[in-house]
């Protein structure tokens, strides 16, 4: 049938079938009932915030991409959102598909930009560490001057020659 026409920034497999989308959208139960009503599989659950084991019961029979898909509008990057937060965004989409789709995307975007500072971090932390090792331990190896390509040249196993 007819799709949204989800931005491929997305990382979903495929588009999203409108009929699908649109029958979570319809489900009529409120949150505070889905999450009264679903599994209690956590400690956010125990304290009533919706997490998408619940919201997957709630909407039994639905397609499962389309629902990960609704959900993940609501949250960034995680199973859990607050129950009035996530009441006001389905309502919102109940009666606007352009702010799923947009929220979709902000919430994805969200995602790989936390992912793309956590290995940025990760990099600068690895050359820091990296260094401090080489100048505490073996201060006199050429490689460390021109790295990376001193783990080539002269390479890494010359290092045991200028060991202190």
């Amino acid at each position: 049938g007819e799709t949204i026409g989800l931005n491929p920034l997305c990382g979903y497999p495929e588009d999203l079938s409108r009929a699908d989308v649109e029958k979570i959208l319809k489900n009529p139960m409120k949150v505070e009932r889905m999450v009264t009503v679903g599994p209690k599989d956590s400690f956010w659950a125990e304290k009533g915030y919706l997490r998408f084991v619940a919201f997957e019961a709630a909407n039994k029979g639905c397609n499962p991409l389309a629902l990960r898909a609704v959900f993940d509008a609501l949250t960034t990057s995680t199973s859990t959102v607050e129950p009035d937060v996530a009441q006001e965004l389905l309502d919102e989409f109940r009666n606007d598909t352009e702010a799923f789709k947009k929220e979709l995307l902000l919430s994805k975007s969200k995602g790989y930009a936390a992912i793309g500072l956590l290995l940025f971090l990760l990099g600068i932390t690895a050359i820091v560490s990296g260094d401090a090792l080489a100048t505490g331990w073996f201060p006199e190896w050429p490689g460390r001057n021109n790295m990376p390509m001193g783990i080539v040249d002269p390479g890494v196993w010359t290092i045991p020659n200028y060991w202190i």
